[in-house]
């Protein structure tokens, strides 16, 4: 049985390919064991204690890395060992290796992965070669930190591993974890906050006037900008189905609203070019938005014209048609005697009528259009509660 040790020296631990899940990691494996056939007595060569010679031409353990993504399991052999008269050989090659990492996006970019590499003989089970961590933490003293992760944790644990061929014939593998945690200032300076400024753009479309075309201009845009960053995080984060960011999920929910104010300002925007003698109010519209929901939000100056106003006559007392035709009448036998009318004063009097029915009919009209421009306000108000209602609740949940 040969004994060895192995222990890690991390240089540079960058994840090079999320999207793929795969990490890049620039090491320096340390691995020391004792071979007794490399013995010799320092007095019968001159003193020399230790020689450096080419890997190549000793035994080394064929450790390899589990898991990992790129095919290439081996370690670089082009590296001399250091061989000590006792027999230790200390081995320290470079390698990069890429390793599989599943990783979780539901938090991203405020979240934290935890990796692993796994490392193991190919060939050797445990009763041949037995390999120990020199440590149960890698070496970092070398360690160069990466601009876009921090190192929380790292330990390293040994196993003995029972597979279904050889359930009696134990195996055994070092498995170094990692805990990692993103630092977000880049995705928040360039991905969160221009889509929150976005999103709170969206609240604002209502403000404009319903005869505006510019409000459609608006919404569109903005749902171009929120698909456009959407994209963006795609390109970031891996393609899995097991979790969705939670920032993802606010962007729907915030181009679902987008959506839907779209779908609102069209209907606003026909509702406000309609004319009132070809399209009627429905009763229950006037009931809903200009009696119930104004006392509700407690819009007390949201009041409907009264009908009474709608019906007020003209005049506000008959006229004596003989006092306007400047001729003295047939003194009246009765009451109920006919007065003498003048034909000018008739035509006049038409006139007038169909002056007070045209005033009439504009003032239902313009009552009309404001019962219109009060419901189309109440509908933008309700719109913009609830988006922001809703934004500031998923992003507080969020946090």
């Amino acid at each position: 049985m040969l004994l060895g040790c192995v222990s890690f020296l991390f240089v540079f631990f960058p994840f090079k390919d999320e999207v793929n899940q795969i990490v890049t990691t620039n090491v320096r494996l340390k691995q020391q064991w004792t071979d007794i056939n490399l013995k010799w007595n320092p007095d019968d060569y001159g003193g020399v204690k230790q020689i450096r010679i080419p890997s190549d031409d000793i035994w080394r353990p064929d450790l390899v890395l589990y898991n990992n993504a790129d095919g290439d399991f081996a370690i670089v052999k082009y590296t001399k060992v250091l061989l000590e008269h006792t027999g230790k050989i200390t081995w320290t090659p470079p390698a990069i290796f890429k390793s599989y990492c599943e990783i979780i996006v539901t938090y991203f970019p405020f979240d934290q992965q935890n990796c692993s590499m796994k490392l193991g003989t190919w060939t050797y089970d445990g009763t041949m070669v037995v390999i120990n961590p020199e440590s149960d933490r890698p070496d970092l003293s070398n360690f160069m930190e990466s601009g876009e992760w921090v190192m929380k944790d790292y330990r390293g644990w040994k196993h003995w591993v029972y597979y279904a061929c050889c359930p009696d014939t134990p195996y055994l593998d070092i498995t170094y974890h990692f805990l990692m945690q993103r630092l977000p200032l880049y995705f928040i300076v360039n991905v969160i906050i221009p889509c929150l400024l976005f999103s709170f753009l969206t609240g604002f479309v209502f403000y404009l006037p319903t005869d505006s075309g510019e409000k459609m201009t608006l919404s569109i845009s903005v749902l171009l900008s929120l698909t456009v960053f959407l994209l963006v995080i795609v390109e970031l984060i891996p393609s899995t189905s097991s979790a969705v960011p939670l920032i993802g999920k606010y962007m729907l929910f915030t181009m679902v609203f987008v959506i839907a104010s779209i779908i609102i300002t069209v209907i606003v925007i026909n509702t406000h070019h309609r004319s009132p003698s070809t399209h009627t109010m429905p009763q229950w519209v006037r009931k809903i938005f200009i009696d119930t929901i104004p006392n509700i939000m407690f819009f007390s100056t949201m009041k409907r014209p009264s009908r009474d106003k709608l019906d007020k006559k003209i005049f506000a007392e008959d006229i004596d048609i003989s006092e306007i035709s400047g001729k003295q009448g047939p003194v009246p036998v009765n009451f109920y005697s006919p007065l003498t009318k003048n034909p000018d004063v008739k035509n006049a009097i038409e006139g007038i009528k169909y002056i007070a029915e045209t005033m009439k009919s504009d003032q239902e009209s313009s009552n009309v259009r404001h019962s219109l421009c009060m419901i189309h306000f109440l509908l933008s108000y309700c719109y913009i509660f609830f988006f922001f209602f809703f934004s500031f609740s998923s992003i507080t949940q969020a946090s």
